[in-house]
């Protein structure tokens, strides 16, 4: 009996071990079904952590880059004039002036009458309607208001002074008004087709370094059988300091380079000169592009040209030039493109439906897409802002860079 017991004993834990192993087996196939059961999701799981450091990894190294930023909607319509003023916008809506914030909220407004128009500086802006003339300054507060005695053409503004020129185009006055509202100068015009004024500064003392605002004149001789282009320039109060032919090629473009000297644009080159109508230096030639756009950042004119056949209204912008100091260098934007300007940092191409950005100093654009669709890009303001038109409305669009 022990020994029968014995063998049952033996036999039954024999069975036991046996169990146990087939347990143990049966426990790791289980496991082993389990893992090729999980296997997909922890291999999904691990491609998504190793996606998301990427995207993480793109958005710190992209962090420093903007994009496109508010878009604001503001109360013009195309046709209403509208230009950038500082940090807002200005538009005439047929018997109003008004002001708007980047924001699109109301900054001030002037009434100013039927068939008006206005000119603007940096700080002031002249308006005129018929023979009434009004100086306002950038909040809207009137300056100076006077009728003169004949319909105004046209006038301009600077910092100091404003010149109205009324009667005919080629025989007329220009009145120079100080900001005090006196008439400092009356520069009758004979022979001479007028074709804009403006205001610079320079230093005109050779012992000093306070600059005077002064003022040019750029106009069409109409006395000899030949174009001849004339720039002359005046210091307020004091008349006639400087006066240069241009030549028979047509000078339509007058800018201040900041350091008291003009350059002139001319559909063949860009000419160069001081305060007194003296050249100071060799053309640019720019025969075969239109100067379309410029700007000053600090002491640095920028010049944006394009290639003429491009101004067309029916074809599109490839190219564009970009002209500074020494620099002359070509762009070509990644599209056609409806337009191009100078911002503050970058050259921006705008299609219908994104913006191109090139930083100065670099070739190479980048891409955003527009919110809206740009059907015509009205004017460039500070702070790498546009002003564009799609259909009627008008917008405030903050562009990258």
């Amino acid at each position: 009996m022990e020994r029968r017991k014995k063998r049952v004993q033996y036999r039954v834990a024999g069975g036991g071990r046996a169990s146990t192993l087939r347990l143990r087996d049966q426990t790791q196939g289980k496991k082993r079904r389990n893992l090729s059961r999980f296997l997909p999701a922890v291999v999904v799981a691990a491609a998504v952590i190793i996606l998301l450091s990427i995207v993480l990894r793109f958005v710190s190294t992209e962090r420093g880059r903007s994009a496109i930023g508010r878009v604001t909607r503001i109360g013009a319509t195309v046709g209403q004039n509208v230009a950038a003023f500082g940090d807002g916008v200005i538009f005439y809506d047929g018997a109003t002036l008004r002001c708007v914030s980047a924001t699109g909220g109301s900054t001030w407004s002037y009434q100013i009458g039927t068939n008006a128009d206005y000119n603007i500086s940096g700080s002031r802006i002249v308006a005129w309607s018929g023979n009434d003339l009004y100086i306002l300054n950038d909040r809207g507060r009137l300056l100076y208001n006077n009728k003169m005695t004949e319909e105004i053409q046209f006038a301009a503004v600077g910092e100091e002074y404003a010149a109205v020129f009324c009667g005919d185009e080629d025989d007329g006055i220009v009145t120079v008004i100080n900001s005090a509202g006196q008439t400092v100068d009356k520069i009758t015009i004979t022979n001479l087709a007028l074709q804009n004024i403006g205001f610079f500064k320079a230093v005109t003392s050779s012992s000093g370094v306070q600059q005077t605002e002064l003022m040019w004149i750029l106009g069409l001789n109409t006395t000899g059988t030949v174009i001849n282009m004339e720039l002359q320039t005046y210091q307020p109060g004091r008349l006639s300091i400087g006066k240069t032919s241009l030549g028979e090629h047509i000078a339509y473009k007058v800018l201040d380079d900041g350091s008291g000297n003009l350059d002139v644009v001319t559909t063949r080159e860009i000419q160069h000169y001081n305060y007194r109508g003296v050249s100071t230096g060799s053309s640019s030639l720019i025969y075969g592009y239109t100067l379309h756009d410029s700007g000053r950042q600090g002491d640095t004119l920028y010049r944006l040209l394009i290639p003429e056949q491009e101004m067309n209204s029916s074809m599109r912008i490839s190219a564009a030039r970009l002209m500074t100091g020494s620099m002359d260098r070509m762009l070509h934007l990644p599209v056609s493109c409806l337009d191009v300007r100078l911002g503050t940092r970058a050259v921006y191409g705008f299609s219908e439906n994104a913006v191109y950005a090139c930083r100065f100093g670099e070739t190479n654009f980048e891409s955003y897409a527009m919110p809206i669709q740009v059907t015509s890009v009205l004017d460039m303001m500070a702070n790498n802002r546009v002003v564009v038109a799609s259909g009627n409305d008008i917008y405030i669009v903050e562009l990258p860079m």
